[in-house]
């Protein structure tokens, strides 16, 4: 009589098979970084997470501060003008809340006037809210600013939360399409109301027709 494949080794392989890109979980490729300044190894998106050929991981830790600083990118963020682009800042999820969650931390997000501080983190230890201030720097040095939209956790890991920069008339309204002539960014200036680590960055195609024509 053949042996039967337990439920568990055919659960793992269900969970293999699904994406972590649109709320999909996956076991994410162990690719640890080695040094970083994370309480949890670092583990980064699996390359079957990158749907898109924009798609990519910066794989960069960043220390913001209160003080504007340039952060140039190797390789340049190129821009998909079919879909919703986002750079998410990819963060320790232990130290912080997110503002849009409902918590006693959080008495302005019970309230109509919740989008004031809304889509960015409070951080525990002492309740400060941080606010990331960002500005991509696009083909012939144009700047294009970009501000928090929203969280998403976990992220094909638990341990992290992320936080996306788009541009974006208001919390709901979708984002404006990039200036013309602008094809990739090069480089970001970014701070923040409060220092905060950024473990690596996220440039994702958010939003995409192919996402729900399949």
């Amino acid at each position: 009589m053949p042996s039967k494949m337990p439920t568990t080794i055919l659960s793992l392989m269900l969970l293999m098979a699904l994406g972590c890109h649109g709320g999909q979980v996956r076991a994410p490729a162990q690719d640890v970084a080695s040094g970083a300044n994370g309480r949890y190894p670092l583990i980064y998106p699996p390359q079957s997470a990158l749907l898109f050929p924009e798609d990519q991981v910066v794989k960069k830790e960043i220390r913001v501060t209160t003080q504007w600083q340039t952060i140039a990118f190797e390789k340049p963020l190129k821009i998909n003008r079919q879909g919703i682009m986002g750079l998410h800042l990819v963060v320790d999820q232990e130290p912080y809340i997110s503002t849009m969650d409902t918590h006693p931390l959080n008495p302005e997000c019970n309230t109509p006037d919740c989008y004031i501080d809304a889509f960015c983190l409070r951080r525990l230890s002492d309740g400060a809210i941080v606010r990331p201030e960002a500005v991509l720097v696009g083909d012939g040095g144009v700047e294009v600013n970009v501000r928090p939209f929203g969280h998403l956790y976990p992220y094909c890991d638990r341990h992290v939360m992320t936080m996306a920069l788009r541009t974006f008339k208001d919390v709901d309204s979708p984002s404006p399409p990039f200036p013309e002539g602008i094809q990739a960014f090069k480089a970001m200036r970014i701070r923040g109301t409060e220092p905060f680590v950024v473990r690596y960055l996220w440039w994702s195609v958010d939003m995409h027709p192919e996402i729900y024509s399949k």
